[in-house]
């Protein structure tokens, strides 16, 4: 059974291992290094030092902190990730955070700490003779005292509850806030209007109104207000005043209207002392003068939930603005942004664009941005793609200008490399110089490692995939770690991997589609279909979905090479030339194949680099050993000079990395041959596929279509 993890102990300094934790800062430290973690992390770590040598399972993670419909599991490992990271853990070989497979996480390291009277630092509180010694081991206290008489125990014990009554009244600040104790308490005072006009005052009081319906949702705030008697919108100042003695903060504003625009200014004050806390102004036209009136609510609502909330406003600093409504956009960014899918990548471009507006300095901001235009440009077409690098480009110059030193713009560059579509030499050595640095950016070893899997070097890949640091707080990748290390796998292993990743992300364009691929290889072709339909109507430009809808229709004998079906497929638009190469080459039609891809848009060269170690699992073996198919790779910079290089790049790394090649690789290079498939997968595990795939085409070819399906 889990504790609570409100304990008493909560906010306390403790020691696991040789870490040093302050749950009220959210840090870990030990030999003065200092790693900042994200409040909610730091609950899940509580509840571990509460529970340390049991283990805890992610629903009680869930019930005990998320306490959310919406929560999943997925949320409970990114934190148990970022606390393994944090603490410099290694999942494979734990010292602090064990997995227990299929129950849950447990903490395997020491826990020390010391308990402290009415919050008086240990070495503040006062020594009393013959006060027994309180020793904390595993997670749990136990109380040494010598022998003593029975009412030496009980003086003590008295001492200690005086104590425990009358410090926390001797030592109240005068500066504690009320967050302390959960509950903010807020004065709405009426505006006042600079235009006395009935209607200008009903309006004033009306903007009111609705910030009281809406600040009164937030859960931790208790607004008071005067109530306005009919007919009349003034309150005495002695009922005003009553509410102020009540009250830590104080909402007030005004309103103005002229030459049909509206101007609503209004100011955080604190209570105790006048300051003045936050201010805002808003302008806008008033040809629709309730749709104005909810949006200046919505957005007085939004930042007040921020900056009356000591974790959030704390993590809204640690993300690096001090505006509450661009911190606001910038996470609705960033939530639209993992979701991977056209619309949600244009949704969260916006945010983050209306983020930069309200905070021209806030460079996380303009890093996701630049991630979700990176993301989108994945997917689509060229004219998207060059829109796209426009505004990388833009967020590039706008970083350098704020921050030219800004570690961010490692991340920019390499987002730039990629978009540019011929640049793989380029990215490799600077990802090259970057590991060998031996303080590479937390990305460098996650996209060597996709390099390595677009080479066909899987064994390698996956042992970089293993090193590659998972996203730390308050920082944005422009990797995806999760979902290159399901690259590697077998088709049914990919299955269910992708089907448990699609529970976080349902509508992940890519996802639906590997998902749709993999199950068709298994002959499945009547799910594939859904998880196909699914795809086409995130697929705004249905780049992915004619891909799978090639893989797919030759698998199940819809195409036949030469076959009208066949030529329907091809799309003659060049967004569409890498797909119609698949095509073509999977039917054994190499002359064809070769045409597309010689005549692939530039920006387009991703996909090559990126999917053709997949696609190539179909193609004839007299395709691949072909001197027409290497020469195009070649051609294209994604043939043997790039995989040896690659070789070469794991070899000079190695001493860094730990990661040598593996024997097929070294004998590929020795032999200065290309090696066309993964060298991870085992001999069976090869048999299996070639099985599956000689099956389905041998029902393509005995079997109509309809009877596959």
């Amino acid at each position: 059974m889990t504790e609570n993890i409100s304990s008493t102990y909560d906010n306390h300094p403790v020691q696991i291992g040789d870490w040093n934790v302050s749950p009220g800062a959210c840090t870990v430290s030990r030999n003065g290094k200092e790693n900042k973690i994200t409040p909610r992390s730091m609950d899940v770590l509580r509840l571990l030092i509460n529970n340390a040598g049991s283990v805890v399972s992610p629903s009680e993670f869930l019930d005990t902190i998320w306490r959310s419909p919406i929560a999943t599991d997925h949320a409970v490992h990114k934190a148990i990730a970022e606390l393994r990271s944090a603490l410099e853990d290694d999942a494979h070989q734990p010292r602090y955070i064990k997995t227990v497979p299929k129950r849950g996480y447990t903490l395997i390291a020491d826990v020390r700490r010391e308990q402290t009277v009415a919050g008086i630092k240990p070495a503040d509180q006062p020594t009393i003779a013959g006060a027994p010694e309180i020793h904390a081991g595993s997670g749990r206290l136990t109380v040494n005292s010598s022998p003593e008489s029975w009412w030496k125990r009980v003086a003590i014990a008295a001492v200690l509850c005086a104590l425990v009554i009358t410090v926390p009244l001797m030592w109240r600040s005068t500066n504690s806030t009320p967050e302390a104790n959960g509950v903010v308490k807020l004065a709405v005072l009426p505006f006042s209007s600079r235009d006395f006009s009935d209607d200008n005052q009903i309006l004033a009081e009306g903007i009111r109104e609705s910030l009281i319906h809406g600040l009164s949702k937030i859960g931790h705030l208790q607004v008071l207000s005067p109530a306005s008697t009919p007919g009349s919108v003034s309150v005495s100042r002695n009922e005003e005043r009553s509410y102020l003695r009540d009250a830590d903060h104080v909402l007030q504003g005004s309103v103005m209207i002229s030459d049909g625009r509206m101007r609503v200014i209004v100011h955080l004050v604190r209570a105790r002392d006048g300051l003045r806390e936050y201010s805002d102004q808003f302008d806008m036209p008033i040809n629709d003068i309730f749709a104005v009136q909810d949006q200046i609510v919505s957005n007085v609502v939004s930042a007040l939930s921020v900056y009356l909330n000591d974790a959030e406003r704390s993590q809204m600093m640690d993300w690096g603005t001090t505006n509450p409504l661009a911190y606001e956009r910038f996470l609705r960014g960033e939530f639209y942004n993992n979701q991977f899918n056209p619309a949600d990548w244009e949704r969260a471009i916006s945010y983050h664009q209306a983020a930069i507006e309200l905070d021209p300095n806030f460079l996380n901001a303009y890093h996701g941005l630049a991630t979700a235009a990176n993301n989108l440009a994945v997917y689509s077409g060229s004219d998207t793609i060059t829109e796209m690098y426009e505004i990388v480009l833009d967020v590039h110059r706008e970083i350098s200008r704020i921050n030219p030193g800004s570690e961010i713009l490692n991340s920019i560059e390499a987002i730039k490399l990629r978009m540019r579509g011929s640049s793989y030499i380029q990215q490799e050595i600077q990802l090259r110089e970057q590991i060998l640095s031996g303080n590479p950016p937390h990305f460098a070893m996650a996209h060597y490692g996709l390099l390595l899997i677009g080479a066909r070097m899987y064994d390698e890949a996956a042992r970089f995939l293993s090193q590659a640091p998972e996203v730390g707080p308050y920082e944005i990748s422009p990797d995806e770690v999760w979902s290159y290390r399901i690259n590697v796998l077998t088709p049914p292993e990919t299955v269910m991997a992708r089907k448990n990743q699609l529970q976080k992300r349902p509508f992940h364009v890519s996802i639906l589609g590997s998902v749709a691929v993999n199950l068709a290889i298994l002959g499945d072709f009547r799910q594939a279909q859904i998880y196909l339909n699914q795809q086409r109507e995130v697929d705004s430009e249905n780049l992915l979905a004619h891909y799978t809808e090639v893989v797919m229709g030759f698998l199940s004998g819809n195409i036949q090479p030469g076959s009208q079906e066949y030529l329907a497929a091809m799309r003659e638009h060049p967004d569409f030339y890498y797909n119609n190469g698949v095509l073509a080459f999977m039917a054994g039609d190499i002359d064809r194949g070769v045409y597309y891809w010689t005549n692939l848009p530039s920006v387009q060269l991703r996909r090559l680099f990126n999917v053709t170690h997949s696609a190539e699992k179909f193609f004839p073996d007299h395709v691949l050993t072909s001197a027409e198919y290497q020469d195009v790779l070649e051609s294209l910079g994604a043939g043997i000079s790039w995989q040896h290089r690659l070789m070469e790049g794991v070899i000079q790394m190695e001493q860094v990395t730990g990661v040598a090649l593996s024997r097929s690789a070294r004998d590929a290079y020795e032999r200065n041959e290309m090696m066309m498939k993964n060298n991870l997968w085992s001999e069976q595990q090869w048999a299996e596929f070639n099985h599956h795939k000689t099956q389905r085409i041998n029902q393509a070819s005995t079997l109509s279509a309809p009877r596959i399906h």
